[in-house]
């Protein structure tokens, strides 16, 4: 295969994963480490991709989230292995708010005890009605269709009247400062209910702290545990309280 066929998969192949290491290349397209090397400099000359520590990112990574059905779409191992660990923190009779996310989408789907989820998801409430032993409250609100979630001031004020025993949430973007999403409506929801449950706990892939999204969701020290693909380096742990657990699915967790 010439170079230029190469680069054209693997900025295909990128738009879809939304990183790539340098293994992840060489795996995919079975070349050396200094073919895969050379293919991620000749795409940074050319200003196509961001080049991080290991392997690349898109120009945009950050500032802009596929849409829901795209998202699904590129649903990776990571993410499964997160969302099957984020079920293990249910417990039967207690009441949760569940965040709109494709991960949080896959834990719902393999829900099935005596609970309470209040979401305003339509795929987490679409996901809950195949388990009986799941009552399921919806916030009321209007359709965004783009990414799936019900969103109005009379939602606000249904969260107001209500106290989580934990909120699960997710993020688009993390740093120093707290878990941020990139649309505001959806902010301010969970938002809400994560100031209204008594634990919170996150689900986000360690891509997640390129953060260039605008709208917080809540401040770190607020995060009871975090649940992740990656072990954290020392800087990002240390953006947590020490009182945060961090929890790190992968294959041996099955």
């Amino acid at each position: 295969m010439s170079q230029e066929k190469r680069i054209e998969l693997i900025k295909q192949l990128l738009e879809e994963r939304q990183e790539l290491s340098t293994k992840d290349i060489m795996r995919e397209f079975g070349i050396s480490q200094d073919t895969a090397r050379r293919d991620i400099v000749l795409l940074t000359k050319r200003g196509e991709v961001k080049r991080t520590h290991g392997g690349i990112l898109p120009l945009d990574f950050g500032r802009s989230v596929p849409n829901f059905q795209s998202r699904l779409a590129s649903f990776t191992k990571e993410k499964t292995q997160i969302a099957l660990k984020a079920v293990e923190y249910f417990k039967p009779h207690h009441v949760y708010f569940v965040d709109s996310s494709t991960i949080l989408l896959k834990t719902c789907q393999n829900l099935s005890l005596p609970l309470t989820v209040v979401t305003h998801s339509l795929d987490n409430c679409i996901a809950l009605s195949e388990h009986n032993k799941v009552k399921v409250k919806v916030l009321s609100g209007t359709l965004d269709h783009e990414n799936r979630f019900f969103y109005s001031n009379l939602a606000i004020q249904e969260l107001n009247n209500v106290v989580f025993d934990t909120a699960f949430v997710a993020a688009s973007g993390i740093d120093e400062n707290g878990i941020y999403l990139l649309d505001q409506g959806d902010a301010e929801i969970v938002g809400l209910a994560a100031k209204r449950a008594r634990k919170v706990i996150l689900v986000a892939e360690h891509q997640k702290f390129v953060n260039n999204s605008y709208y917080r969701i809540c401040s770190l020290d607020k995060i009871s545990i975090f649940i992740t693909d990656q072990e954290l380096t020392k800087e990002q742990r240390a953006m947590f309280s020490p009182d945060t657990q961090i929890v790190v699915a992968s294959n041996k967790d099955k």
